[in-house]
């Protein structure tokens, strides 16, 4: 992308970090909430059927999982991280249940009932 070396990353990083702004900007807006996962979660190196972490090299291209999951090293990262942002996403049902009671919400007479 950048033909300096030094400065190579920074850009790219800063770049990155401006369409994650604009990200979080649109989505207030709207009214959604956004998930991002850790830059370095291990997504393509974990089976997103049985969740063992393989130690894979880079030129690896397919993931062959001991449970008998066999498919491309990206479609595999995908779906791990699709399960990751859902799994963070999803609401604590209990919690909000919780949280109506004890507030008098006109919703958690009809819940409890």
């Amino acid at each position: 992308m950048v033909r300096n070396g030094r400065l190579a990353r920074p850009i790219s990083d800063a770049g990155f970090g401006l369409l994650r702004r604009m990200i979080e900007y649109k989505a207030e807006l709207r009214g959604v909430e956004v998930s991002f996962i850790w830059r370095f979660e291990p997504s393509s190196r974990t089976c997103s059927e049985c969740g063992q972490r393989h130690d894979m090299p880079l030129s690896v291209r397919t993931m062959k999982c001991d449970c008998g999951n066999v498919m491309d090293r990206d479609l595999n990262a995908a779906r791990n991280i699709l399960a990751r942002g859902l799994d963070t996403l999803r609401p604590d049902l209990k919690r909000t249940h919780e949280l109506r009671q004890t507030l008098g919400s006109p919703k958690a007479a009809t819940m409890t009932a």
